[in-house]
């Protein structure tokens, strides 16, 4: 699990603290996982601050889409928001190297990946623009889906529109595919997918069943080529007008969320593969022979993104990627 700072070990905040009322919006489905542990922040942070923080839940794009709820975060217009990194790394660029084709073949491994010093360090970053990255969620391993043919091997990608996020990693890697990257906010993809203006899309399974994206698209493979991380962050500025205490409840519900959202996660993206297959999607599985192929094909992307965030994010990451290999 990963949380920035130490968690709390003094115990809940004292009822002479000063009450505070916090916005937290989301892009995800009031049932998703990540949505969910939200919940238990909400409860966790009532009870280790003795009341004096309340939070109000606004998940799936209720303040707007996931870009406009990082600028509200970034005002202050709302105290906290959860959502992919992908949607995030437009104030914080060093975020687009959490996020980086086929980095890893498993969850263990992407957790091997993310938590500890790479996590710390994009941390950092975050504060230099007035957000705290204060945890950090599993969304899954995310796989492309289409209407136009089955995607077999490498080449079957190639020349298909399909919505991406926003993020440089993506568009670089599907570009590096052969694919048309199409960024679209989630709250307009299905009609997107619907009307035909993209070809196909990508998410994590679960997050595909929630949306219903079975019933307009055909064809489901397992390219897992991004593991794809949820950050919580919160305003800077709102946080420190918190007491210690406050300070301390914060981070020690937001930890506690995280593992429940973490094992949550990995149950609903097991379940929810099977889940489109029954509601008549085609399930194609790729060997591991071509996916090794897709690995190749996006080697380029590391170079691309070392020449656009820098050295010192890259090297980070790497070296994250090496010690977990």
């Amino acid at each position: 699990m990963a949380i920035m700072g130490s968690m709390a070990t003094g115990g809940a905040a004292h009822a002479e603290d000063s009450k505070v009322r916090w916005r937290a919006s989301g892009s995800f489905p009031a049932a998703h996982s990540t949505s969910v542990a939200m919940q238990t922040f909400k409860t966790e942070v009532a009870r280790l601050s003795n009341g004096t923080i309340r939070v109000d839940l606004f998940p799936d794009n209720v303040l707007g889409g996931a870009m406009e709820q990082v600028d509200q975060v970034r005002t202050n217009q709302i105290q906290m928001a959860w959502g992919s990194l992908g949607f995030f790394d437009k104030l914080v660029p060093a975020f687009g190297a959490a996020v980086l084709p086929f980095s890893a073949t498993s969850a263990e491994q992407a957790a091997c990946e993310m938590d500890g010093p790479f996590t710390e360090y994009l941390a950092s970053r975050a504060a230099e623009k007035g957000i705290l990255l204060l945890g950090m969620g599993s969304i899954g391993a995310r796989h492309v889906t289409n209407n136009v043919r089955p995607i077999k091997t490498v080449d079957d990608i190639k020349g298909l529109k399909i919505r991406t996020l926003p993020g440089e990693a993506w568009l670089q890697t599907f570009k590096a595919l052969g694919a048309n990257p199409t960024p679209v906010d989630i709250n307009e993809l299905y009609q997107a997918l619907q009307q035909r203006v993209v070809d196909g899309q990508e998410n994590p399974y679960d997050n595909m069943l929630q949306r219903k994206f079975d019933e307009v698209q055909k064809y489901l493979s397992n390219t897992g080529h991004f593991f794809d991380w949820a950050g919580y962050i919160v305003n800077k500025e709102a946080f420190e007008s918190l007491s210690p205490a406050q300070q301390s409840a914060v981070k020690e519900a937001v930890a506690i969320a995280v593992k429940k959202q973490r094992e949550l996660s990995a149950k609903a993206n097991a379940a929810a593969r099977e889940g489109l297959i029954k509601a008549g999607m085609q399930y194609d599985e790729i060997p591991a022979a071509e996916l090794a192929r897709f690995r190749a094909a996006t080697q380029p992307v590391y170079k691309a993104m070392r020449a656009s965030l820098g050295d010192p994010v890259m090297d980070v990451a790497e070296a994250a990627i090496k010690r977990c290999q």
